[in-house]
């Protein structure tokens, strides 16, 4: 016999696994004023993938060479400095026009001068 017998399934959950599409199904027991409530969601799970350049990945490990090598971590934890004071970075989010089309509006410009001279 189980010790969790009469036990209530309030706060437990249960999840389906992923079908073909990513699509899974999340079930909850909640109570709410004295009541126990069943919430079904339906979860899409999808997987990302990232790349890295496997380089970078090894740059990573190197060994330490000069002056790091030769000094002892202490030291050279002496010589890292932090800037306490807090520094904005603004990322521009309007897109610029690419240098082609810059390009091709600059000849277009030279094109139409020339034929006005002309």
């Amino acid at each position: 016999r189980s010790s969790r017998r009469g036990a209530s399934a309030v706060g437990q959950g249960f999840e389906t696994k992923a079908d073909e599409h990513g699509i899974k199904t999340v079930i909850e027991y909640k109570e709410r004023d004295g009541k126990t409530y069943k919430l079904t969601k339906r979860v899409k799970e999808t997987v990302l993938t990232s790349w890295t350049n496997k380089n970078i990945q090894a740059r990573k490990h190197l060994a330490k060479f000069g002056k790091p090598a030769k000094n002892d971590e202490a030291a050279e934890r002496r010589l890292v400095t932090r800037s306490e004071e807090e520094i904005p970075v603004e990322l521009s989010t309007r897109q610029t026009a690419p240098a082609f089309l810059r390009d091709e509006a600059e000849d277009k410009w030279h094109e139409e001068s020339l034929t006005i001279v002309e």
